[in-house]
């Protein structure tokens, strides 16, 4: 029976309903029609401004992730990982979670350096993320922490989630970086493939890896600039720091796998957070809204990589 429940909580169809009626309950009580026509006010040239940004973004992305496969990369190799960040994108279109996207876009790489082996680039996607997820949750506190002192309102157990998130990636970095894991498992032939995957970890590549977390730090208010760039396009006053206090929050809920591409989930996680903020819900889901239409567009441009 619980199998039966699980399988079906799994299926792609299961969360396409979910995502139909989670769109439904946020967008119930606004006219749609004007929404869209508000929508579609907007310049062209906001549009162009803004997929330029996150082709900006993006290309960070995959200087980072360049850096902890490669030891000497060159600016061929940014472009060949920015690429595949960009595939990322939009293979995520087609599955519940951005993860799905972690998943496939190493794929190609395998052509472009045959002389690393699967489980080594395929790794590095695994580590990347970790990386990212770090200074995610270093600003993420960081901005709460200064929220709290200017007197939003947000719920407690937000500000203890991220305590706790960091004190987890401390340890996380303590237990790679000062554990010999070669002198433990490598007696083990069956778990060499683990070695691999640690490989990034080693002293020699400890440099690199505190390289790539200061990209991380210094890269994340850049990645959330663009829903800054969105509020401003329709006025809903929504500051910059408030974006920075909700919007990882926001971000990191929509990494489970509960909709199709994050529609309906966001909507509804924009109501709750700059709802409460005393915006209207007009506002919050005009701006998610283009927020989601963004999201499609830059995803494509991976589409048109795949393509040609």
């Amino acid at each position: 029976m619980i199998n039966k429940i699980k399988k079906v909580v799994n299926s792609k169809w299961f969360r396409l309903v979910f995502s139909v009626i989670l769109i439904y309950f946020a967008f119930r009580r606004i006219n749609i029609v004007k929404l869209l026509a508000e929508v579609s006010l907007v310049r062209p040239i906001y549009v162009v401004g803004i997929l330029a940004y996150i082709s900006v973004v993006m290309l960070i992305g995959g200087v980072r992730w360049s850096l902890l496969l490669l030891k000497k990369p060159t600016i061929k190799d940014f472009w060949i990982f920015t690429k595949a960040t960009y595939r990322g994108a939009f293979y995520a279109l087609f599955f519940p979670t951005a993860m799905a996207g972690d998943l496939l876009k190493w794929l190609p790489l395998q052509e472009n350096y045959p002389e690393l082996s699967k489980t080594k680039i395929a790794s590095s996607v695994i580590i990347d993320r970790i990386v990212g997820v770090t200074a995610f949750g270093v600003m993420a506190l960081v901005a709460l922490l200064i929220g709290k002192l200017l007197k939003y309102q947000f719920p407690d157990y937000l500000l203890w989630f991220f305590i706790i998130l960091n004190a987890g990636i401390i340890i996380f970095y303590m237990a790679v970086m000062m554990v010999d894991f070669e002198k433990i498992l490598g007696r083990y032939d069956k778990l060499k493939k683990v070695l691999e995957v640690l490989d990034i970890f080693k002293n020699e590549n400890k440099k690199r890896i505190l390289i790539c977390i200061a990209i991380s730090l210094i890269g994340e208010p850049f990645w959330q600039m663009p829903f800054w760039f969105y509020s401003l396009i329709f006025k809903t006053g929504i500051s910059f720091l408030q974006v920075l206090i909700f919007m990882p929050v926001i971000s990191l809920i929509l990494v489970l796998p509960i909709s199709v591409a994050g529609f309906g989930a966001r909507e509804n996680l924009f109501l709750y957070f700059f709802g409460a903020l005393g915006i209207s819900d007009e506002k919050i889901l005009i701006m998610s809204a283009f927020a989601g239409i963004m999201g499609i567009l830059y995803s494509l441009i991976g589409g048109l990589f795949l393509l040609f």
